[in-house]
């Protein structure tokens, strides 16, 4: 064992509490203990015994590192902690205290800690006062800033068309033919006023925003800005909505409400500074004389707004929903914006023909096999499914993990510290690191740099919890995280030089997940020895991976009406989610259930009543799913939310084989392993 900050004082052979059953105190678990040498703070594993005397000593089971032991003699715990028999009293001398505050009490005081010690990360960046005849010119100011916007590293293939404004995929055939609401509107088609055209949506970023505040224009204008991610199909699907209002306004000589887009990619200290949380987001700011502006804005903050959307969002902020902007439209007064000059866009609910287009041509889908478009199953499932190796999941997997570390792990500025993570965010990283060590298969090769990175996450979590205090600074992520990334770049020029399987980025985030709990379940039918003996890690318990992929979501899953949604099915239990957390079969049909629930959710409230998003289709696994005249259980949030609805998926009922679909989901995100051949010497060593 490693000496050091983490050496606890521990039996070599540690003593079983069934064999010292002399408890001191039935009112246990949970609680903290101070070792009285350095201060250092560990809890009580939930559901431990309570503490027992023997050998003239006091023991107890406290969560400790778990790569300060052999994993094959430890369990896990929460946030992947262990339970560790730990020697509290020697004779009449006491080497822990237990402390008064209740846990929940101390985990304050050491976040509070952890962020008092983050601000020391706060970098004083001298801001240039703004040029405002500059920052006047917004056709140039925009375009500039565009093109920062799309020159972002992940603004890639079909992302490309998402970065900026005005949207790059007008003209574009080939995306307007798969999806009608990416094509030009005909407001845009007979505009001859380039200015205009270039302006109804002005590309942002924080010297610009800064500027509208400091040069005036806030005070004559009313400035909507939409916070959006060029990868998050919700802000995509905004996109040409927003855009085509925006411009017919301008056409209609509305000049006071102005429309701005702040890429969060590019502009990550202006979005956490603002605590911007999650995308699409709508922000109203106006700092004129006008009383009726203002009372229409705070209506329309209040109205939108139920207690959970004011803890999650600052004051201004709006979920970004189209109809949402109507609201506020029918507050403003009619002499900054007549209704004659927006109403009809909302027309149908704020969707029209816009319904339509936000479903995949269908045709478009099944040109190599057309008979597909009849399955009972899964038709809005394109054909090219049927090309999609392990391995081209695989490379959606790793994109994502590279987008991930890159991109989506950053703080929150939560708590006004957009330099330093909160002491929650770092539970959360190293939590979500072991987890990749664990169960990411091999053939990634990235086992040995995300264990070194997840060892030095570990050592400033629980400096902390010591006289020595602890931070985590934005800038030391990026240092920390540059050998993992260096090493995705390696690994995937190497091994994963095909084409992915994913159009966007939360069908990658999907694919990493999957892969994570099909390599789970792989492992788990691998005995512990001879994964060990060939340097494989044990993998994550099921309960222990389901709960860091929810604080994962919760912390670091910037579409905001995802992370709600998962966080209210994963804290409702919905989709057998207590039997999820006991077995590794169940949690790998859990995140396929969940992932069904919400392709046929999206494509209901899109109203795709030709499309069955149910997954896998038919055509792919024809065993998988069973005719019965009784609705999947799976389906009921949908249904209820979206009565009515003529989704194919909800009309057409079947149940799933979850044996059959098991098999499917296995060999969809796991190549058959060579892993489980042992060499001669490894088998040498198992049999010593």
């Amino acid at each position: 064992m490693r000496s050091g900050l983490f050496f606890l004082v521990i039996l070599a052979n540690p003593l079983s509490p069934s064999l010292l059953a002399v408890h001191v105190d039935a009112r246990c678990g949970g609680r903290w203990w101070r070792r009285l040498s350095d201060g250092l703070l560990l809890r009580e594993v939930t559901g431990a015994p309570c503490p027992w005397s023997g050998g003239n000593s006091l023991w107890g089971e406290l969560e400790v590192p778990s790569e300060e032991f052999d994993e094959s003699e430890v369990s896990e715990g929460p946030q992947g902690a262990v339970s560790v028999t730990v020697e509290l009293e020697r004779g009449q001398q006491a080497l822990y205290e237990l402390l008064v505050p209740a846990a929940g009490e101390l985990e304050d005081v050491v976040a509070a800690r952890f962020a008092d010690e983050g601000k020391g990360c706060a970098q004083q960046k001298p801001r240039q006062p703004s040029d405002c005849r500059a920052a006047a010119d917004l056709r140039a100011r925009s375009e500039q800033v565009g093109h920062k916007f799309c020159d972002h590293p992940e603004a890639k293939d079909a992302r490309a068309f998402f970065c900026r404004y005005p949207p790059r995929f007008y003209g574009h055939a080939g995306i307007c033919n798969q999806h009608a609401q990416f094509c030009a509107p005909q407001e845009l088609l007979t505009e001859g006023d380039a200015d205009r055209i270039e302006t109804a949506v002005v590309n942002i970023d924080a010297s610009q925003f800064h500027s509208l505040e400091e040069c005036g224009a806030l005070r004559r204008e009313v400035w909507i800005f939409k916070v959006f991610v060029h990868w998050c199909p919700h802000c995509q699907q905004l996109m040409p909505k927003l855009y085509r209002l925006a411009l017919v306004l301008r056409q209609h000589g509305v000049t006071k409400l102005r429309f701005g887009a702040v890429n969060c990619a590019t502009e990550h200290e202006l979005c956490a500074s603002q605590k911007w949380p999650g995308h699409p987001l709508l922000v109203a700011r106006y700092l004129g004389p006008d009383r009726a502006i203002h009372d229409a804005i705070e209506y329309w903050v209040d109205i939108i707004k139920d207690a959970q959307l004011r803890q999650m969002l600052p004051r201004y902020a709006l979920p970004g929903d189209f109809p949402v902007l109507k609201l506020l439209l029918e507050q403003l007064p009619t002499s900054l914006v007549p209704k004659s000059a927006w109403s009809s866009l909302f027309e149908d609910g704020g969707e029209g023909e816009q319904a339509a287009g936000a479903c995949p041509n269908m045709t478009a889908l099944h040109v190599s096999h057309p008979e597909a478009l009849e399955d009972t199953v899964g038709n809005g499932w394109s054909d090219v499914e049927r090309d999609f190796s392990p391995r081209r999941r695989w490379t959606d997997a790793l994109l994502m993990l590279r987008h991930i570390l890159q991109e989506w792990i950053a703080p929150i500025g939560d708590d006004g510290n957009a330099d330093a993570f909160s002491h929650r965010q770092l539970v959360v990283m190293e939590s979500f690191v072991r987890l990749l060590a664990k169960n990411l298969p091999s053939a990634f090769g990235l086992e040995h740099v995300l264990r070194d990175l997840q060892r030095s996450l570990l050592v400033r979590l629980r400096a902390v919890q010591t006289r020595l205090g602890g931070r985590l600074c934005a800038s030391d992520w990026k240092d920390l995280s540059a050998q993992v990334l260096e090493k995705i770049a390696e690994v995937g020029q190497r091994e994963f030089s095909v084409p992915t399987a994913c159009g966007t980025d939360t069908c990658r985030l999907w694919s990493l997940f999957h892969t994570l709990a099909a390599e789970g379940l792989r492992r788990q039918e691998v005995p512990a020895k001879r994964l060990l003996a060939i340097g494989s890690s044990l993998p994550s318990q099921p309960d222990a991976m389901l709960q860091t992929l929810r604080g994962f979501v919760e912390q670091f899953f910037k579409c905001l009406y995802c992370r709600q949604h998962f966080l209210e099915q994963f804290d409702a239990g919905s989709y057998n989610l207590a039997a999820a957390l006991q077995d590794r079969q169940e949690a790998m049909l859990y995140l396929w259930r969940l992932h069904s629930a919400v392709s046929v959710r999206v494509a209901a409230e899109h109203s795709c009543d030709a499309a069955d998003r149910r997954w896998p289709p038919t055509s792919l696994c024809p065993s998988c799913w069973k005719p019965s005249s009784n609705q999947w259980p799976v389906l009921a949030e949908t249904q209820a939310m979206v009565a009515g609805s003529r989704s194919p998926a909800l009309q057409r009922s079947a149940l799933p084989d979850e044996g059959e679909v098991l098999k499917f989901l296995m060999a969809a995100f796991l190549e058959p392993s060579s892993n489980e051949t042992l060499t001669g010497p490894e088998q040498e060593q198992l049999a010593m």
